[in-house]
């Protein structure tokens, strides 16, 4: 059995499951799929790194051989912990990635399919590794008009994080990340990424955008031009702030 325990933290490891967290998990796990083939209450504790297995009748409490596991529920724990840690390990990639909603993310186009656009790019406020580098969906209704016919695989392009939710396809549990390029906020949230970055903190407020045209900002103080010109740059269209 402590072969299978091995096996079981080499499993957590891949999916960044702490090990008390995979303790935890083989011993609920391993109870219910036994409690389930004996048709009993089967209780299954980790102590030192060996199992303790233990059957509880209306006669009292009686520990039962761990060498004697039917291969059958060593299989079926083996899956549904494996289910059980990517499960965990889904929901901290969302916590990693929601901590980019409403901000700028530079990434590649690694596919397109059906008009849309298949994102990578690295999450810097990442914790887990498999969070580093994350995959986005920038739908054709978020992509601005006259930049569509352009769009192209291995084109690195700025693009707003617009939401990331949690859903489920086909019982797998996916992150689901969507970018825009026409966001009436992502001049804003762009410019003002740029002057953070040099410490220089202006409010601004979107007033108009006609995406790939030209933007109108509102700002509480002048916007030194270096940086509406960043902006520029990086959009290909006009940015009229005013003050």
């Amino acid at each position: 059995m402590n072969d299978l325990l091995n096996t079981f933290k080499e499993l957590g490891e891949k999916y960044e499951v702490p090990l008390p967290d995979v303790e935890d998990e083989v011993e609920r796990v391993f109870s219910e799929v036994l409690s389930e083939k004996l048709r009993a209450d089967i209780q299954v504790f980790l102590q030192n790194g060996s199992f303790q297995i233990y059957r509880f009748d209306p006669e009292g409490a009686f520990e039962l051989e761990s060498k004697k596991i039917p291969k059958s529920v060593i299989l079926e724990a083996k899956e549904r912990l494996e289910y059980r840690f990517n499960c965990l390990s889904t929901y901290k990639i969302y916590l990693d990635a929601k901590k980019l909603t409403k901000t700028v993310v530079v990434g590649v186009i690694r596919r397109i399919i059906n008009k849309d656009l298949c994102v990578e790019f690295k999450n810097e406020k990442a914790v887990m590794k498999k969070s580093q580098h994350l995959i986005g969906v920038c739908p054709y209704k978020h992509q601005t008009p006259k930049e569509r016919p352009l769009y192209r695989v291995g084109m690195v392009l700025p693009f707003l994080v617009t939401s990331v939710r949690g859903e489920m396809v086909h019982g797998t549990p996916r992150v689901i990340i969507t970018l825009s390029r026409n966001s009436i906020s992502f001049p804003v949230i762009l410019l003002k990424k740029f002057l953070e970055e040099d410490g220089i903190f202006i409010k601004l407020e979107p007033v108009r955008r006609i995406a790939g045209g030209y933007t109108i900002i509102k700002a509480s103080q002048k916007v030194p031009k270096e940086y509406i010109r960043k902006v520029f740059n990086l959009l290909k269209e006009g940015l009229i702030v005013r003050y």
